[in-house]
């Protein structure tokens, strides 16, 4: 089974041995949807990205940067 590449996010998440449920409650969404921006798999709207970015001390750019250089 081929095991998909980490996101900035997560990876920032394992590294620091953050839970998804605490950056859930500290941003004040549900845990299933953070999942999913977690995974990749939904981009965040840039008032969640930006309380994603300031609970976790990182700029949106750190988290998020590769999506725009991918398609600029």
């Amino acid at each position: 089974m081929e095991q998909k590449e980490k996101t900035p996010l997560s990876k920032l998440l394992e590294d620091r041995g953050i839970k998804q449920r605490w950056l859930a409650r500290q941003i004040g969404m549900p845990e299933t949807s953070l999942s999913f921006i977690v995974q990749g798999k939904r981009i965040p709207t840039l008032p969640v990205a930006m309380r994603i970015a300031r609970v976790l001390g990182v700029t949106v750019e750190e988290l998020w940067g590769h999506i725009v250089d991918d398609e600029g």
